[in-house]
């Protein structure tokens, strides 16, 4: 199996369950799994995993590209021939996420069973290079969504995310004696909307009495769009904290009242959403991609159009405005939800009858698990 980070954001998790899924479906199989370099992920690997093995080169990191090009695609050309040896010694062959390049193109051939896990919706440029890097692999796809099996229109099956609880659901506090709670979780990306709520209360919505947490960091590199959310969050009028990723955001699901997600570009799925449904709280989301298949208006949260400020502003304002009451019942209606449709365990099976190896395959027994980092 390859994935393409070694931290422990969504595309992470759900790649460990994968793994998880496999080896209880093959409790003797040798599951060997490939990651980018040491890190967070690692532990959590090792409990599944028959080996760790590392190869960076294989993933595509459009700075470095940008940066080095030569040096990339010949960095890409000799992973290439890596996992064209490594594949021929498995009955199946897991690639985590399109960026995974390398591994993806040393599927074409194989004899085994060859599966791509797609859990990105690129730009229009890029979701063309990628549909024909996917095409010449000939893998079987999966997808994290509806949205993205429309965005790359190949064949393949869909299998949304699944999150486990931590647990029990904390405690719902009243909030008409205080300001609302905020918090958006995850990866701090240009298209994950964090600057665009800053950006959005800091003009449009500087007396809204509300409180906004954001929980994640930068990939290493990008520091300087921290640094920016620093300078916006000292503009706003509103208490805004800003922390730093956590392995364990539970305490950060608890604290809020409503969980942010305001990608300003399609989300492919948005496991925030199902991981904020499965605390009991409901969320605040653009209305666009995967999420439009998790969050419904009204029921279990609130859908704002992408990119939008005044729009944004506006739901606020409705959350701002919902009882007591129909706030609870949205927070249940956000855990049942979870518990009907988005619980790990559905995943893992679906996951489980998915991957297989082919039929007429007489190799000797084994996984590859080519896992490396996206996004989500």
């Amino acid at each position: 199996m390859v994935h393409q980070g070694a931290e422990l954001y969504g595309s992470d998790r759900s790649f460990v369950s994968a793994l998880c899924a496999l080896r209880e479906r093959h409790p003797h199989a040798t599951i060997d799994v490939v990651l980018p370099e040491p890190g967070p992920i690692v532990d959590h690997v090792a409990r599944y995993a028959s080996r760790i093995l590392y190869n960076g080169y294989g993933v595509l990191r459009k700075k470095e590209l940008k940066a080095r090009p030569w040096q990339t695609c010949r960095r890409m050309i000799a992973a290439w021939l890596d996992y064209r040896r490594m594949f021929r010694s498995y009955q199946i062959c897991y690639v985590n996420t399109v960026v995974c390049v390398a591994a993806i193109a040393a599927l074409r051939g194989q004899r085994a069973g060859t599966y791509v896990h797609v859990r990105e919706i690129p730009s229009s440029f890029a979701l063309g290079c990628f549909r024909t890097l996917l095409k010449v692999s000939r893998a079987s796809l999966i997808y994290n969504s509806r949205a993205t099996a429309e965005a790359f229109a190949l064949p393949g099956v869909v299998i949304h995310n699944g999150v486990d609880v931590a647990g029990p659901v904390a405690r719902i506090d009243a909030m008409q004696n205080r300001t609302l709670r905020l918090a958006i979780i995850g990866r701090i990306n240009p298209w994950k909307g964090q600057q665009f709520v800053l950006d959005a209360l800091s003009t449009l919505g500087r007396r809204l009495p509300v409180q906004v947490r954001i929980v994640g960091d930068v990939f290493p590199g990008y520091e300087a769009l921290l640094d920016t959310l620093h300078e916006t969050a000292k503009k706003c009028a509103q208490t805004v904290e800003i922390e730093g990723f956590t392995s364990d955001p539970a305490a950060h699901f608890a604290w809020a009242d409503f969980v942010v997600v305001p990608s300003v570009l399609p989300e492919p799925f948005g496991r925030v959403a199902i991981e904020s449904f499965a605390s009991g709280r409901p969320v605040i989301a653009a209305a666009a991609g995967g999420l439009q298949e998790i969050v419904t208006d009204g029921v279990d949260g609130f859908l704002f159009v992408p990119g939008d400020m005044t729009d944004f502003i506006r739901v606020v304002e409705r959350a701002l405005a919902t009882t007591h009451e129909a706030f609870a019942e949205m927070a249940e209606a956000a855990q049942q939800k979870y518990l009907g449709a988005f619980t790990v365990q559905t995943y893992m099976r679906s996951v489980a009858d998915t991957v297989q190896p082919l039929p007429d395959n007489a190799r000797r027994s084994g996984l590859a698990a080519v896992f490396q980092r996206r996004t989500r």
